[in-house]
């Protein structure tokens, strides 16, 4: 025996309002069995089934015409919450980094700063990383070596839910990638890596060792590159190399092509978003490079 319920009866079992009740079936949602004597719909089990069904995929957060779709069968209750659930983790993931970037406003008043941020960071991550292969672009171009490569896999994408220091460190990062001088100076390395040749020469592993040992106290001691104890310094340097000594002032051309703190801070920043934890100092690296190519230029 069909059993027949008034639209009250079916709120009580659906745990819906008459009123949507009514929105549902007008909208086609929830099909009436007929009319009573007293022309009151009616409907059958199979509504409160649909109603239950309705009102979970509501709550969740599944618009009608998806809804609709599923109860008329034209697409099946999987594909639409996989759908909806790929959705919530897009916009999740929006969300966490809105958090994330009303954090760092508390740090700041700046107005254009502000704005600089947030036009940053609502990138999707698609546009974010062709901020990054555009840079690669611009410096290496037609000439992708490994350097390119390693320095495209170390920047990866802002983690879901990102801390404050991630979000600062992308924006800084977007910042450099973007710096015209910055990919001028990266560019004018990558050429001379090329004309120099794929493959160090060992030894002068060896000798960028010694230079962090010999030359960094003179260094960070404040030594002055003209002094005869800077010229110490630079004479047993070139006492390590097996080679004749290379002219210094050509010397001092090629630390200056290769030396810029702003490559350092690329990878401070890229360890940063990527979680690697503390790494080495590269100022005092590049301040060490530094003195001792003012030595060498001072004593050629």
């Amino acid at each position: 025996m069909i059993e027949f319920m008034t639209i009250g009866q079916l709120a009580a079992r659906t745990g819906l309002s008459v009123r949507t009740l009514r929105f549902y079936a007008d909208a086609g949602l929830l099909p009436e069995a007929g009319r009573s004597g007293s022309g009151y719909r009616v409907f059958g089990t199979e509504a409160v089934h649909r109603g239950r069904l309705i009102r979970t995929l509501r709550e969740l957060g599944v618009g009608l015409d998806d809804i609709k779709r599923v109860l008329d069968a034209e697409v099946s209750l999987n594909e639409v919450v996989a759908e909806h659930s790929r959705a919530l983790d897009a916009q999740i993931r929006l969300l966490q980094l809105q958090r994330a970037v009303l954090r760092s406003f508390i740090r700041t008043d700046d107005p254009k700063e502000l704005q600089h941020m947030a036009d940053l960071t609502s990138l999707t991550a698609v546009e974010r990383r062709r901020i990054v292969e555009d840079y690669l672009d611009a410096v290496f171009g037609d000439h992708a070596d490994a350097v390119a490569e390693k320095l495209s896999m170390a920047v990866r994408e802002l983690p879901e839910d990102p801390t404050t220091e991630q979000l600062d460190a992308w924006v800084e990062l977007a910042g450099l990638l973007r710096d015209p001088d910055f990919i001028a100076t990266s560019h004018g390395m990558a050429e001379r890596a090329r004309e120099e040749g794929p493959e160090p020469d060992v030894a002068q592993f060896e000798i960028g060792k010694a230079v962090g040992e010999i030359a960094g106290p003179a260094a960070r001691a404040g030594v002055d590159p003209a002094s005869a104890e800077a010229l110490a310094v630079v004479e047993r340097l070139e006492a390590l190399s097996s080679k004749p000594p290379e002219d210094r002032g050509v010397v001092a051309e090629r630390i200056a092509a290769f030396t810029d703190r702003r490559v350092g801070r690329y990878w401070t920043l890229v360890g940063v978003i990527n979680g690697w934890g503390p790494t080495q100092a590269p100022d005092d690296i590049v301040d060490t490079w530094e003195w001792y190519g003012r030595a060498l230029r001072a004593h050629c």
